[in-house]
């Protein structure tokens, strides 16, 4: 019994989490990296970063969006309490700016005083052609300083299949209450 919950939970652990990571940063190709250009406000709340203008095709699709930033803070700060900064990422086509998108950057240990972010901000599943440019600023007070900002753009991603990361997590469950039980 216990060969076989601990097979669920293997087989599980590798069709849910691995598997929708796998799928939402690692598939498709990446068309480019770019680095986001920082443009200094009056303080670190008013600084804004900014990708240069990027094209996307229909062709492309569906395309991913991914920002990967560098940070650094405090190491003797409270690892009870890892730094959490949020961001409004706003993408505009052509100058028309969309609505923009709060994303939270949360520290996993304060331990080390770095860390690098990996953020799947937009799947694109029909892409319009033109020109687009993101632009990050800070939603609050930063904790954090961010020491480089970069934007992934892959096409022809793959969204991870909702019935496999399901069935994944029912096998996690069933190896754990398995292993439980014994």
């Amino acid at each position: 019994m216990k060969t076989i919950a601990l097979l669920f939970l293997i087989i599980g652990l590798i069709l849910a989490p691995a598997y929708w990571i796998y799928s939402k940063f690692y598939t498709g190709k990446q068309t480019a990296m770019l680095t986001l250009d920082k443009v200094a406000g009056v303080d670190a709340a008013t600084t804004i970063w900014r990708s240069a203008p990027f094209q996307l095709q229909p062709d492309m699709a569906p395309v991913g969006l991914i920002l990967q930033l560098d940070a650094s803070f405090d190491p003797t700060a409270d690892d009870h309490k890892p730094p959490i900064d949020r961001y409004n990422v706003t993408l505009s086509k052509q100058g028309e700016s969309a609505k923009p998108l709060l994303i939270t950057l949360k520290a996993s240990s304060s331990a080390e005083g770095f860390q690098n972010f990996k953020e799947h901000l937009l799947f694109i599943e029909k892409v319009q052609a033109g020109s687009y440019q993101i632009e990050v600023s800070p939603a609050s007070d930063t904790i954090m300083k961010v020491g480089q900002m970069r934007l992934e753009i892959r096409q022809n991603l793959q969204e991870p299949n909702s019935h496999v990361v399901t069935g994944g997590i029912v096998l996690i469950v069933l190896g754990l209450l398995g292993l439980i039980a014994i």
